[in-house]
């Protein structure tokens, strides 16, 4: 009975310090993000469901960058999204994003779709949303 204790007791032992140097590892070589700011738009209906996001920050690979760099994203769900409509995406009064509809009802901006870089927003400001020059939606930024 006691040898089946001293198995026991070995095998946690030896899990726990698995679990110790798996860690050590993954703090070793994994990619630590730095964000200088983060702020978002979150696009909603009347259910308060949520049909579109817009993204901003300003962050760098610690190991890899050694600036920060801009990035943004956009992604919206909405019906009178149609194939091949030019969409664009404002902050106040900076065109951020734009790029074109690929699919009907589904919009999808990423990093190739940015035309301004934002330098310091400040939470509150309006994003606004709008297809072939026409407004669909706008909301105020916040911090994520």
């Amino acid at each position: 009975m006691v040898t089946f204790f001293t198995v026991v007791q070995y095998f946690f032992i030896g899990v726990f310090g698995l679990v110790v140097l798996l860690v050590i590892y993954g703090y070793a070589t994994g990619n630590r993000i730095e964000k200088e700011w983060e702020y978002e738009a979150d696009f909603r209906n009347d259910k308060n469901r949520e049909f579109g996001e817009f993204e901003i920050e300003r962050s760098r690979n610690v190991k890899t960058e050694p600036e920060f760099s801009f990035k943004s994203k956009f992604k919206m769900r909405h019906e009178s999204l149609t194939q091949f409509s030019k969409i664009q995406i404002y902050l106040e009064e900076i065109l951020v994003l734009e790029g074109v509809v690929s699919s009907p009802g589904h919009a999808f901006l990423g990093m190739d779709a940015i035309q301004n870089e934002v330098d310091s927003p400040q939470a509150g400001q309006i994003c606004r949303v709008l297809c072939d020059g026409k407004e669909l939606v706008s909301q105020a930024i916040h911090l994520d």
